[in-house]
């Protein structure tokens, strides 16, 4: 998706800080995906 469309959903009036909250939403995303490997093979 667009980060453009992003921004207008989640209202951010700067781009900056759109950018800012996927990449915090990636980190969690890849702890979240690490987890449950490491729940499901050890």
């Amino acid at each position: 998706m667009d980060i453009r469309v992003v921004q207008e959903i989640l209202g951010h009036s700067s781009l900056a800080v759109t950018k800012r909250d996927t990449h915090v939403t990636s980190r969690l995303a890849r702890d979240a995906a690490d987890r449950m490997g490491k729940a499901l093979w050890g």
